[in-house]
């Protein structure tokens, strides 16, 4: 695959048959973990509840950083693509689900 300029190397990666189904299997335990603990699902949601207010916070406070360091980002995501694109190259494996 090919790089286009808008695309993200999360997204890409995130997008892998292999990262996305581990993705899937671990979610699924977690929700499973925390449906069938109270405890655990008090804690859970705690600790969720904190991580996006963090994140809020964060995204707010970096938006102007962000915006002056675009270029560099952009270059960066490039580099990374293409890093990804040889990756996939020599390890056909990222292509395969889990299961496999």
């Amino acid at each position: 695959p090919i790089a286009t300029p808008q695309q993200s190397v999360v997204t890409r990666v995130g997008s892998l048959p292999l990262v996305s189904s581990a993705c899937s299997i671990v979610s699924s335990a977690y929700t499973s973990t925390k449906e069938s603990h109270p405890y655990v699902h008090s804690v859970c949601n705690a600790a969720e509840k904190g991580v996006r207010t963090l994140t809020a916070a964060a995204v707010s406070g970096a938006q102007p950083i962000l915006t002056k360091l675009e270029p560099q980002i952009s270059t960066a995501n490039e580099y990374a693509c293409r890093g990804l694109d040889k990756l996939e190259e020599k390890l056909p494996i990222l292509q395969q689900p889990t299961e496999k």
